[in-house]
């Protein structure tokens, strides 16, 4: 998503430097027009708040200051800063787009709207209309933001970014024909990490029959995971599959069957006829919703005769997972407000929490709650091995869930108000998960509504579980 910049590009916000701007005021503005250009982001945002600050009537430096501290992560105060520059020019849609966007990253989505519709409002520019369509599909309004993206993909054929969001909102809407295919659009981007190989690239109608196929890796873990489920299909059809992933999931992949040889991503392929990306196979087997290979499970962990003992007293060993990795769309959920879900001593918890969100158990003081399986894992495949262990995994959006999933246990994941294609918006069941159940967020600020309702659920699965009663 772009943002307009007043210095870089005066055309979008309407007006260079007031007619007799303080002289200071305005070298400020130009060192931090220079510093933003140079990459030098701490810098502009400091030069720009001076010139803020000596010229006060002059909406540029305000909305400069906004664009550079949004891009420093300080979104709150850059909302601000948008707020003081339409204070001054309330009509200018390029502030109104600025203001919207941050909104949207805050989750202030209905104020948010309104913003963003009265910047295409003034001035229908395609990228207007674009970061309307990506409130749109942010507000669960997909066929709206469909809309929209369909039009400026119509206008501009080759725009990677109009592609791939639009083939987004087809997947939320079950278009998985247009979508899947849309998806390959994720090569154009330009974050993309596309690779080529020597040979021909697996597509649609090729027969694989007696060929040597490769799957490459890509993306992250969660999307290896869910997308594992078709390897056997391809090695069915082909005559030897050879399947790279990242190292930590070679243990589990190489477990799957009809696969000849599993590899680290980055060590040189072994001779192929064919290749093809692994977030591919849904579009090369012209998957469906109603055909969504769901034989659970499909992964399974190492043997391991030890057994993680049940604490006395206790009816169900479930296994938590509350954050994910920093992204700007976070899916972590604040550990303390989990807290409820300890209340029931029948329940044994257990944190199958890694990387630097462990430490939340110190500090929120659930370290005496909770009891912390982090040594005890090194790869997927202890992860894996622990989950068997686990009546129920409580879990949030993160690979956890898709390793979960894929390993047919009971799992309950906590959604953010805005979750991804994978989830859709409504249903508590998933079609690439039967044993998977969603708790969602009715707004994007409420934690506790969620947790209050996977406790009641919670109660009832200890009940059944053994019957027991307070004092019994």
């Amino acid at each position: 998503m772009r943002e307009s910049y007043g210095c870089g590009n005066n055309e979008r916000m309407g007006s260079s430097i007031n007619d007799n701007p303080q002289m200071e005021a305005g070298r400020a503005l130009a060192a931090g027009s220079r510093a933003w250009s140079e990459g030098r982001l701490g810098q502009a945002a400091a030069d720009f708040a001076r010139a803020a600050l000596l010229s006060p009537a002059m909406p540029l430096a305000h909305g400069n200051l906004g664009v550079a501290l949004r891009k420093l992560g300080r979104v709150d105060a850059a909302i601000v800063c948008y707020r003081r520059a339409l204070s001054l020019t309330p009509d200018e849609p390029a502030l109104h787009s600025n203001l919207g966007n941050a909104l949207r990253e805050r989750g202030e989505l209905t104020e948010a709207e309104e913003h963003l519709r009265r910047a295409v409002a003034a001035n229908p520019t395609a990228q207007f209309r674009y970061n309307l369509a990506l409130l749109l599909r942010d507000r669960r309004r997909h066929a709206e933001a469909r809309e929209i993206l369909s039009a400026l993909l119509a206008e501009a054929p080759d725009n990677p970014d109009y592609a791939w969001d639009k083939a987004l909102s087809d997947l939320y809407l079950l278009d998985f024909g247009a979508g899947f295919a849309g998806y390959e659009a994720r090569w154009r981007l330009a974050r993309a990490q596309a690779r080529e190989l020597p040979g021909p690239r697996w597509l649609p109608d090729t027969d694989i029959t007696g060929k040597r196929v490769l799957i490459l890796a890509e993306q992250g873990f969660g999307d290896a995971l869910q997308f594992a489920r078709f390897l056997p299909m391809a090695a069915a059809r082909c005559a030897e599959l050879t399947v790279e992933c990242l190292p930590e999931l070679l243990d589990l992949f190489a477990a799957i069957p009809g696969i000849a040889r599993v590899i680290p991503k980055g060590a040189p392929p072994p001779p192929h006829d064919l290749w093809a990306p692994i977030m591919s196979l849904a579009w090369l087997f012209r998957v469906t919703p109603a055909s969504i290979p769901a034989q659970i499970p499909y992964l399974h962990p190492p043997g391991q005769e030890r057994r993680l003992p049940r604490p006395p007293g206790t009816q169900l060993n479930i296994g938590l997972i509350w954050a994910g990795k920093t992204t700007p769309r976070d899916r972590s959920w604040p550990l303390v407000e989990l807290m409820p879900l300890f209340d029931d001593v029948r329940a044994a918890f257990w944190s199958l929490q890694m990387g630097e969100r462990s430490a939340d158990l110190r500090s929120t003081g659930a370290d005496t709650l909770v009891r912390d399986l982090a040594p005890a894992i090194s790869s997927f495949a202890d992860t894996a091995w622990l989950m068997g262990q686990m009546d129920l995994i409580i879990t949030i959006d993160t690979s956890a869930a898709h390793l979960a999933g894929a390993l047919g246990r009971p799992t309950w994941m906590l959604l953010r108000y805005v979750s991804d294609w994978r989830w859709l918006d409504e249903p508590e069941t998933s079609a690439w998960y039967p044993t998977l159940r969603l708790f969602r967020q009715p707004d994007p600020f409420d934690f506790a509504t969620p947790v209050q309702r996977m406790k009641a659920v919670l109660a009832e699965e200890l009940q059944r579980a053994a019957g027991w009663r307070p004092g019994a």
